[in-house]
């Protein structure tokens, strides 16, 4: 009788895993850092903003996507109102200032999202402050309260991968967006350490305070391990806030080259995944 109900059991499953269609994940990313794709240039009307995107998202649609990756926090920003950081500059041109009239830009992409039968993504920056260091930043920005978490590195702002507190600050950044917003998913693009330069980046201090025992020589291992601890960090984040929202990262095309490791693609990459 058991093996009988076992059978049963087991027919049931796997007709069930048969009669659930395939599908294919087809996405746009909408880049809106320095207005590549939305909006296409700073201080339109809220008229002409929604306008664009309706046409981004309609043109999406009729070229058989399924999913739209939009950057709502391309450099600590926002494209939502939001207490934690400032308004985009890349929507009005000033960084703190919202739209006018007012809306949600946020708000209006993941409804006509949904209107139209896509998935919404939101896709985020965990690190990056600013794109040039010289230009203001908002006057809320957190920056002002803790300008110890920030470091100068080229002629780019960035959050210090190696403190605690810039790593629970992107975490709370993601919970608000998850808890006020109905995304089918949050995305992360493919760096979290800036790709490198000529010059070292400038974290001897967070890994003279938070090494964790890892050695100087073995900095690069503990990169990678405060890389991993965030992408835990939210995962777990997400899935304890709303659980049927997915998590993804699209991770740089090459992870090392064959001259670096015989694991690696046949490739000669400037710049690869694991070590940069």
């Amino acid at each position: 009788m058991k093996k009988s109900l076992l059978l049963i059991s087991f027919l049931t499953a796997h007709f069930i895993l048969l009669a659930q269609p395939k599908q294919e994940f087809r996405a746009v990313w909408v880049a809106t850092v320095n207005n590549i794709d939305w909006p296409s240039k700073p201080g339109l009307t809220t008229e002409q903003q929604q306008k664009e995107a309706v046409k981004i998202i309609t043109d999406s649609r009729n070229l058989n996507m399924n999913a739209i990756i939009f950057q709502v926090r391309p450099a600590s920003d926002a494209f939502y109102p939001s207490v934690l950081e400032p308004w985009s500059r890349y929507l009005t041109g000033t960084p703190g200032k919202a739209p006018e009239p007012f809306y949600d830009p946020l708000q209006f992409w993941i409804d006509e999202c949904h209107r139209q039968g896509l998935e919404f993504h939101a896709w985020l920056n965990p690190f990056r402050v600013a794109q040039n260091s010289n230009e203001p930043l908002g006057g809320n920005h957190i920056a002002f309260q803790n300008p110890e978490w920030i470091v100068k590195y080229g002629n780019l702002l960035y959050f210090d991968p190696g403190l605690p507190q810039t790593r629970e600050f992107v975490v709370k950044v993601v919970k608000d967006i998850v808890w006020r917003y109905d995304v089918d998913a949050i995305h992360f693009d493919d760096y979290f350490y800036p790709y490198p330069l000529a010059i070292e980046f400038p974290d001897s201090v967070s890994f003279a305070l938070h090494n964790r025992g890892f050695r100087k020589e073995d900095k690069a291992d503990w990169r990678r391990e405060n890389v991993d601890i965030i992408i835990k960090m939210l995962n777990d984040t997400i899935k304890a806030t709303k659980p049927w929202v997915k998590f993804g990262i699209s991770p740089f095309g090459v992870w090392r080259n064959k001259a670096d490791d015989p694991r690696g693609s046949d490739t000669k990459a400037g710049a690869t995944n694991y070590d940069h």
